[in-house]
């Protein structure tokens, strides 16, 4: 086991630390983004198309047939196949439009299909989709091709379009399953079979997918820590290669829908925890690593690899192998992240298509990073994805002693959370549990915007 191992905590220090604070996929966060100019955009996109180094890119399929009462993502409900057809098309179109501002085609060093539910394509439109980004990306060798797997969407056809994601070249495949309590599932309105699990899962191993993440959520309603226990142990007998566990944010004042979650049923913040705690207790005695605050992978997967090589990247995704700081996202409300300027996409699928139909990226919002903010994205990412910041390193990144540019953050750290030594900044055992507190002394705009708790 690793020896950042679990240590006991008191009610009231989780009490004192169950604050609201970011949880770091950008720094700047998110509700520092402001309406940028579109001249602005065009110039900074087609400066950045002359720059010769590999990208990301993060295609955003909103529809899902239902409504998952947890969940924080941008979502559009939809049945109605027409709609998901009209959206490829538009989809396309802006792909056409991105690669209008480069030269010559892009390196892509990862992609990834997010929702929503980009399974609920069908074969046809994933082998377009896949066939367009072919076309105007080079993908490196070796690069990470990932999609997002709602197992209720490829249970019924017997892997038929596992086969085909499988074909078309996805080397990694992440499946949401959350809970496998049927009481928690029908309190979260997500009813979704262990068998259906399981089944989706193991033809996902026999078709050759080597590396399969599933997406657990604790701090649900009627979530307890037997009950998780038992999902938990069930999730093990399958050793899928990585777990991402994360906490449930309760955020209903951008998500109306979680109102509908009755208070009453959701666990206590030290019921949560130990929820949290025990569960990662359990994953690491298993032989997993734990990485960040919510991920967890095998020995021998490349993102325990990367974790140790302190080669991690945080973004909008969680954390990720750190092939490259720039990304490019396509769909309704998709962030990316273009040499130094976060650009978030307009929401509605009818401003997205006014937009592409008058030639313009469909680009609302975003935030030009600053000299200070590119410092304090340095440290803050740092201390998310690698739980120290060395001062050295960080000296001969920016030219300047870090005691000197930090010297009121300094005085903030807490004892408990931060060990610090004359080479680094180092988060204790229990500073690796609340890493977030540790990471938001450093963010210049804490005070500027509403977030969920850290627990």
């Amino acid at each position: 086991m690793q020896t950042e191992d679990l240590v006991a905590i008191e009610p009231a220090w989780l009490e004192k630390w169950n604050v609201s604070v970011p949880r770091y996929t950008s720094y700047p966060t998110a509700p520092q983004f402001h309406v940028l100019e579109k001249g602005i955009v065009a110039h900074h996109f087609s400066h950045f198309g002359t720059i010769d180094k590999p990208l990301s890119l993060y295609i955003h399929i909103p529809f899902c047939k239902s409504m998952c009462l947890f969940c924080g993502c941008s979502v559009i409900l939809n049945r109605r196949p027409e709609k998901q057809a009209h959206y490829l098309k538009l989809l396309l179109k802006e792909l056409d439009l991105v690669a209008s501002f480069f030269p010559k085609k892009k390196r892509l060093s990862q992609l990834h299909l997010g929702g929503g539910t980009p399974t609920s394509f069908d074969e046809e439109q994933l082998c377009c989709l896949m066939r367009a980004v072919q076309q105007t990306f080079l993908f490196e060798k070796g690069a990470e091709i990932s999609i997002e797997v709602d197992p209720r969407t490829v249970f019924a056809d017997q892997a038929e379009k596992l086969k085909t994601l499988k074909q078309l070249g996805f080397n990694r495949i992440s499946f949401g399953v959350q809970d496998l309590d049927p009481n928690v599932q029908e309190a979260v309105k997500r009813r979704q079979s262990e068998e259906m699990t399981v089944s989706t899962f193991l033809h996902a191993r026999r078709l050759g997918f080597d590396g399969i993440n599933i997406d657990l959520i604790y701090g649900l309603p009627l979530q307890t820590q037997e009950s998780f226990q038992k999902t938990a142990v069930k999730i093990l007998e399958l050793k899928p290669d990585r777990i991402s566990f994360f906490s449930y944010a309760k955020v209903p004042w951008l998500k109306a829908h979680q109102k509908a979650i009755r208070e009453a049923d959701l666990p206590s913040s030290l019921e949560k925890f130990q929820i949290y705690a025990t569960t990662r207790r359990f994953l690491m005695e298993n032989g997993y690593v734990a990485i960040g605050m919510d991920h967890f992978a095998q020995q021998s997967d490349t993102l325990a690899e990367a974790y140790r090589e302190e080669r991690l990247i945080r973004n909008f995704q969680g954390y990720s192998v750190g092939a490259s700081d720039d990304l490019i996202g396509l769909g309704v409300s998709a962030i990316g992240f273009v040499n130094g300027m976060y650009v978030q996409n307009v929401k509605s699928i009818e401003e997205y298509e006014s937009q592409l139909e008058k030639g313009h990226l469909p680009i609302l919002r975003g935030f030009l990073l600053g000299a200070d903010d590119v410092v304090r994205k340095w440290v803050i990412g740092q201390m998310m994805c690698c739980f120290r910041v060395d001062k050295e390193a960080f000296e001969r990144e920016f030219h300047v002693p870090f005691d000197h540019y930090f010297a009121s953050e300094r005085k903030r750290l807490q004892k408990e959370l931060v060990e610090e030594g004359e080479h680094e900044l180092r988060a204790t055992p229990m500073g690796r549990l609340f890493v977030r507190l540790i990471a938001a002394v450093f963010d210049r705009y804490i005070d500027k915007g509403q977030f969920s708790k850290v627990v």
